[in-house]
């Protein structure tokens, strides 16, 4: 229950969530909050929210073709974590080693870290035509609970978009045993998910040529629940997120800014509406904008206006019905990376 005692002050009680059978597709979990899949593929994620239906996700997740499925990996082996509520006060910063630049990058693919001696593994996606000299944009997509890294990958389609202008990392996530075991992530910033992402970045800093300036985070549902934690809690490295049906950021107050693209459907009924409006007015209130602006591709996107110079927010509300509403828009791929590459 350490993510939920993380929401401890947005929470009535600190307590596992009852659940009920979620009608997307897959196989279903037994507890939980529940991620359906997109309209080009799908996640699965679990949603520590303190509004809305509680629902169950299924276990795993389709890829982007139809018919298709994709099974779900459990990597490592420590499912304790730390319990409590999460600190407002000093947290790392994340900040990036560097030094990557001129070296042997090494092969891609499945890599692993030790964080709090456990062994974590992650996928590093270098571009075709990789050039050790010149500084690359470098992208975390954090997939939903029940999925793995190489599930996000697969339909997340933002790296495709990106037509090898960028280094894509994508974490997995450890069993959790309040979760059935299934996979997923601690928001609580002092605790492993949060060393995780810091490891990562320093190992990667070391060995690519990383541009500190331009590290972004993606994410859908439990995963858009992550970016939005790293966003509020490595606001000082992380330059902007981009996320999918998500939720948060909780326990502010948040550090430094972050730019934030945002994309929830009105007919979500997993991850309610409301987590991803409110995700909005917080990140629009944080960059001091005065409201909706212009359309920005992709439609349904819209601008706020006035917002902090360099810190633009994006709001994309969609009715696409698809799994229950809860799924990964076939254009929200394009929508984030056309946001991240304006940095």
């Amino acid at each position: 229950m350490r993510r939920l005692c993380l929401f401890a002050s947005v929470l009535a009680a600190c307590s596992a969530e009852p659940g009920t059978t979620d009608t997307g597709t897959g196989t279903e979990g037994s507890s939980g909050m529940a991620e359906g899949t997109g309209s080009t593929g799908g996640s699965s994620g679990a949603e520590p929210t303190s509004v809305g239906p509680t629902t169950v996700e299924p276990t795993t997740e389709p890829t982007t073709g139809p018919g298709e499925t994709g099974a779900t990996t459990a990597v490592g082996d420590d499912t304790s974590g730390t319990a409590g509520t999460a600190e407002t006060g000093d947290t790392s910063t994340g900040e990036p080693v560097g030094g990557g630049c001129g070296q042997d990058p090494g092969p891609d693919g499945e890599q692993t870290v030790m964080v709090q001696g456990a062994e974590r593994k992650y996928i590093v996606s270098l571009p075709a035509d990789y050039d050790a000299n010149k500084q690359y944009p470098l992208v975390f997509a954090w997939h939903g609970r029940g999925g793995d890294g190489a599930l996000a990958k697969l339909y997340f389609k933002v790296e495709e978009a990106s037509a090898g202008a960028a280094i894509f990392v994508y974490p997995f996530g450890l069993p959790l045993a309040d979760m059935q075991n299934q996979t997923g992530w601690d928001l609580d910033p002092n605790n492993e998910d949060f060393e995780f992402f810091d490891t990562m970045l320093a190992d990667l800093g070391e060995r690519l040529c990383i541009d500190p300036a331009r590290v972004f985070s993606t994410g859908h549902s439990f995963g858009g629940y992550m970016s939005n934690q790293i966003g509020c809690f490595r606001g000082g490295t992380v330059r902007a997120i981009g996320l999918v049906a998500g939720g948060g950021p909780y326990v502010p107050p948040c550090v430094g800014n972050v730019a934030a693209w945002l994309a929830h459907g009105t007919l979500d009924a997993v991850v309610p509406y409301s987590e991803g409006t409110d995700s909005h007015a917080y990140w629009s209130g944080a960059n001091n904008c005065a409201g909706p602006g212009d359309p920005v591709d992709p439609a349904p996107c819209v601008a706020d206006d006035g917002c902090d110079a360099d810190y633009p927010v994006v709001w994309c509300s969609h009715d696409e019905p698809v799994f229950d509403g809860h799924g990964w828009p076939s254009w929200a791929g394009a929508g984030i990376w056309g946001f991240f590459a304006q940095f």
